[in-house]
């Protein structure tokens, strides 16, 4: 049954991983507080799911454009101080948040902006901590950390919205900042013990060509396309989460609002628990297809469920095949992305894994605003499943893609 099982070997024979590891868990584990609090924030303001969802497009922006940018910074410079640096500006976003949640304000507005920076702070950071990922550990260890990586964003996933819904129902909005910050303080000490970081064969100058170089590095590659667009599709299309606030209101307050949210951490969790199976699988761009179709059933699933605990199963469901597919993403990723593009080809990466749900913010908002809950996501699963295999069939070599090792 070991195949089954979580392999932890990178975390005990690499020390420079284990810190960055720690750094990520316990910081991700902050974020995912502040990414329930700013929408239940922006709702208990507005009243809106649309206004909620509104908070998906003024993220996306700032995003892409920092995202671009972040990546050519960490193909040029040292990317262990670029993410200390990002993470040290993300917890200055987080005491302004806190400032507007004391200061008792219901202007819109400065709560969009605050969203649009941390967006930005993610942007730049996110390419320089998967490239240095790639840096620190060993080809072979890959599909091994790429379980890893998986249960760390999951166990943030369970723990962050649980914990935040708690705080917000229990201490109000302040508290949930007070606890993200105090996050940022730890991951940045974890940062500080990171040494001898191995140095980049090759730099080259941060600017629009060495980003337009990325991008054409990606294009030739139909099979990292594929790993994009079929994800992006799913998200887009079928994604819940910005219907889980009102949803908590009328299921009877915020204590329900963690568990919408963690229930699809928790079937992402137990799919990185059991994901030793992954590593034995060469079929990639099938599972990823498969995954991403079935992702779009589980939200069909939930958006027909009139009862509490199937509607939490149908996300769990949902979060389950998500994460076997984001494990096969990664991997691809970083089994075939040489090291010199690993930056650039990471903000095109996140672009792809953060646009979706964020443009599905607006998208579910909007069609929930207009034809009810039910109706938004049973259409949009259909819609979104229909996409997916069109996608994912489409692109032939991604279909075929088989990893060689």
């Amino acid at each position: 049954m070991a195949i089954f099982s979580l392999d932890v070997s990178p975390l005990k024979e690499n020390p420079n991983y284990r810190w960055l590891y720690i750094s990520q868990l316990i910081s991700f584990f902050g974020s995912m507080i502040t990414y329930v609090a700013i929408p239940f924030q922006m709702y208990e303001i507005t009243g809106s799911t649309f206004q909620v969802g509104l908070l998906g497009i003024v993220q996306l922006i700032p995003l892409i454009i920092s995202g671009f940018y972040g990546g050519a910074l960490a193909d040029s410079f040292d990317r262990r101080k670029l993410v200390i640096v990002t993470e040290i500006a993300a917890g200055v976003g987080n005491l302004l948040l806190m400032g507007f949640a004391l200061s008792g304000s219901k202007s819109t507005w400065v709560l969009y902006v605050l969203s649009g920076l941390m967006a930005i702070f993610r942007g730049l950071e996110r390419p320089a901590l998967e490239a240095l990922t790639q840096q620190l550990i060993k080809k072979e260890e890959i599909p091994k950390v790429s379980s890893l990586q998986s249960f760390k964003t999951t166990a943030g996933m369970i723990m962050g919205p649980a914990v935040g819904g708690i705080l917000i129902a229990s201490f109000g909005i302040v508290a949930t900042y007070v606890v993200d910050f105090l996050t940022y303080v730890v991951s940045i000490y974890c940062l500080l013990q990171l040494k001898n970081v191995p140095l980049l064969s090759s730099k080259r100058k941060a600017d629009l060509s060495s980003i337009m170089d990325g991008f054409r590095y990606a294009f030739k590659r139909p099979d990292l396309i594929g790993t994009y667009v079929v994800d992006m599709a799913s998200m887009t299309f079928a994604y819940p989460n910005p219907l889980f606030p009102a949803m908590a209101k009328g299921l009877g307050g915020a204590d329900k609002l963690g568990w919408l949210y963690s229930s699809i951490a928790i079937g992402a969790f137990i799919a990185s628990l059991t994901s030793g199976w992954t590593h034995k699988i060469a079929a990639h761009g099938k599972i990823i297809t498969i995954c991403a179709f079935l992702w779009c059933v589980g939200i069909v699933g939930f958006g027909l469920s009139h009862n509490f605990y199937i509607a939490l199963f149908a996300l769990g469901f949902a979060g389950f095949v998500d994460m076997i597919s984001g494990i096969f993403r990664a991997t691809i990723w970083n089994e075939t992305i040489p090291g010199e593009y690993r930056g650039r080809l990471a903000s095109v990466e996140m672009i792809s894994y953060s646009s979706g749900p964020l443009l599905g913010n607006t998208f579910m908002g909007a069609m929930a605003d207009g034809v009810g809950f039910e109706s938004a996501l049973m259409w949009g699963g259909i819609a979104g499943g229909f996409l997916v295999l069109i996608l994912g069939v489409g692109i032939n070599s991604f279909w075929n893609y088989k990893a060689v090792r």
